[in-house]
């Protein structure tokens, strides 16, 4: 069985994780699978935005863990391959959505961290869970949640394994929305319909500039990068159209 299925519904690509036996772990296989995959995404100029939920009743519940024991006997390899089911998810330039339909638990986490939007039903929940295994967190665990979840509730969970409701998580700002587990993909599909009309290279180059512009301290520069990016969009055939029916439209209210 493959470890994830993948479709596509017009603009939008969905991977689901497919070891649903094994409450979709992450092993170095698996997870090289899946960051091929996305990274293969882009090749298709429909594709604007990708969707990553899990079968049955469980989101990602981690890495597997008899690969984290081999990745301790070796240089750590086998631990970067199960990082890269994540940072490709993190480093698309697709719009990207985690459909939470059950527990994240660890690298499961960070597979829905590395999201840019984050839906969640009632059935999901979220632990770090790596102390429980008396070991660091990995994948950039420690310096994603604080800044999805505030210092204090990702110490808690961090050093005290707290539990993250679907509740909670929402209140917190670590997801989005909640939504019964049979409509989150009805609910991604809602939230990237406006994408269908838009230029592929213009909702790619925005999300490349959202990801550069993480390491941006000064405002001057944000500014200074997104003028080169918004006057080039500015002269593209599509931005001209949509001015143009929008100047229309309010010529015909006025």
């Amino acid at each position: 069985m493959s470890a994830f299925q993948l479709e596509k519904h017009g603009h939008l690509a969905v991977l689901t994780l497919n070891s649903a036996e094994k409450r979709n772990l992450l092993t170095p296989h698996s997870a090289l699978a899946i960051a091929e995959a996305v990274q293969q995404l882009p090749l298709d100029p429909n594709i604007k935005a990708l969707a990553v939920t899990g079968r049955d009743d469980s989101f990602c519940s981690g890495a597997d863990l008899a690969s984290l024991q081999q990745a301790a006997l070796g240089d750590g390899e086998e631990l970067q391959q199960i990082y890269s089911a994540f940072t490709s998810v993190a480093h698309s330039p697709l719009l990207t959505i985690a459909l939470l339909n059950g527990p994240a638990l660890g690298a499961g986490m960070n597979l829905a961290m590395a999201c840019d939007i984050r839906l969640a039903s009632e059935q999901a929940w979220f632990e770090s869970r790596f102390f429980q295994l008396a070991i660091h967190p990995g994948g950039g665990h420690s310096w994603l949640l604080p800044q999805l979840v505030g210092w204090q509730q990702a110490a808690a969970m961090i050093f005290c394994g707290e539990r993250l409701s679907a509740q909670q998580a929402l209140a917190a700002g670590f997801v989005k929305e909640l939504w019964p587990e049979d409509q989150l993909l009805t609910r991604a599909k809602q939230l990237t319909a406006g994408l269908a009309s838009l230029p592929t290279e213009l909702v790619r180059q925005t999300k490349l500039s959202m990801l550069a512009l993480r390491s941006c301290y000064r405002q001057d520069d944000a500014v200074a990068f997104e003028f080169r990016q918004q006057f080039q969009s500015l002269q593209q055939e599509a931005a001209q159209q949509h001015i143009a029916a929008r100047l229309a439209q309010i010529k015909r209210k006025d």
